[in-house]
């Protein structure tokens, strides 16, 4: 998995390096006719300068330099802007020299064909962000699953979770639209209510937000937290201890038995990797976090990134939910694509474990309800999720096909 993020990591960067290049090249030698003259001379400078950009994000978290959080930022929007204006520019492109061949007399050549496509471009652009700036105002998504598990206790069917995850509160929303999320879950009245990290992006003051906001927000059986590797980040080794003081009860590979009539949930946290280089005795345990796993109970893992799930997850967890991904924020559910898949093998939605041993073991990862890097999710709305269990004799889970509310 680390090799293949590095491969991935490694080949962004130079596409990125690519797209400035490339533009700085076109503003000077095919400068668009829709922008002044000053502004075209600012743009060149401003692709060259930005190709700096990757080594110092390299560098930055390599503890070689200060991070600056708005440098980011600006990495995150700049990629998005030249890529969707170049993927703009290229269909224009590919349309105009379609059309030139089908009728040579009214072919569109020089400096006519190079400002069409460069307006088609920054056409779609502008498009893009419009959209984008209509989902951050309509509600939050709620998916709803009913999964099917072999031998669930009669007294747990019917049980809800509501699963939260990635609100990085700090960035890009403000209070009105985390109370809009907040009323939106409390509505729901889930049995349990847990969040799989990142609840704060990069401020420690962003703790109290969510208290303030979320503070009111439970699950009737209880509500129970993962940290995300935002918490460290932030938080450092002191994630735990101010994480718990929000009210939430945090699980940090360690495990709580609910009962429920006759029926016994066996709620696991897992802790997050980025734990592992901010304080001695962090960072994920499997071992420790299942050791109190007992047969005829249903277990519920929670962890914050969905590679943690493969191997002995998979197969003690009748259900692990987690985040980390968004999705990509850009693309769309399997069979489509999007940027999280290609990092990650889980990407959005739920999975079956594939193990005949452990038939209906399942993960389901959210895309989230807050942003990272930039603030635009195109096709991956922000969601929560409202699960129910259900008991039968035999249990396939499928890829999620649900629909929202």
């Amino acid at each position: 998995m680390r090799q293949r993020f590095l491969r991935v990591l490694w080949s962004s960067l130079v596409l990125y390096e690519l797209f400035c290049l490339l533009l700085a090249g076109m503003i000077r030698d095919h400068p668009p006719a829709f922008l002044p003259s000053p502004v075209r001379g600012f743009l060149e400078g401003a692709f060259l300068l930005a190709t700096l950009l990757p080594p110092y994000l390299l560098l930055s978290f390599r503890g070689l330099l200060p991070r600056r959080r708005f440098l980011n930022v600006l990495f995150f929007l700049l990629y998005f802007a030249t890529g969707v204006f170049l993927a703009g520019f290229l269909v224009a492109e590919g349309t105009i020299a379609l059309l030139n061949l089908l009728s040579p007399s009214r072919s569109i050549d020089g400096a006519d064909r190079w400002e069409d496509a460069e307006t088609t471009g920054a056409l779609f652009l502008l498009t893009l962000l419009g959209v984008a700036l209509f989902e951050r105002f309509r509600p939050p998504r709620v998916l709803r699953k009913t999964l099917e598990f072999p031998a669930l206790s009669p007294d747990l069917s019917g049980t809800t979770i509501l699963h939260m995850s990635d609100l990085h509160i700090g960035a890009w929303q403000g209070e009105g639209a985390l109370r809009r999320i907040a009323d939106t879950a409390k509505s729901l009245s889930p049995d349990l209510l847990v969040y799989t990290g990142d609840m704060i992006d990069h401020r420690p003051e962003e703790v109290g937000i969510f208290t303030k906001v979320f503070g009111g927000v439970r699950g009737r059986m209880g509500t129970f937290a993962v940290l995300g590797n935002h918490e460290y980040w932030t938080l450092g080794g002191r994630a735990r201890e101010v994480v718990k003081e929000t009210g939430v009860t945090l699980l940090a590979n360690e495990s709580l038995l609910l009962p429920k009539g006759e029926g016994r949930i066996r709620i696991v946290g897992v802790d997050d990797p980025a734990g592992e280089e901010e304080c001695p005795g962090c960072g994920p345990d499997l071992d420790r976090s299942l050791r109190e796993v007992r047969p005829g109970e249903f277990v519920l893992a929670l962890v914050h990134q969905p590679t943690l799930w493969d191997g002995l997850l998979a197969q003690k967890a009748d259900l692990t939910l987690s985040g980390h991904t968004h999705g990509g924020q850009i693309g769309g559910r399997r069979p489509l694509w999007n940027l999280a898949r290609a990092f990650f093998r889980y990407d959005a939605g739920f999975f079956g474990s594939g193990n005949p041993a452990v038939p209906g073991h399942a993960l389901h990862v959210s895309t989230g309800l807050g942003y990272y890097g930039i603030p635009v999710r195109l096709g991956m709305a922000p969601e929560m999720t409202l699960i129910t269990l259900r008991g039968v004799a035999a249990s396939t889970v499928t890829p999620d096909r649900s629909g929202d509310s």
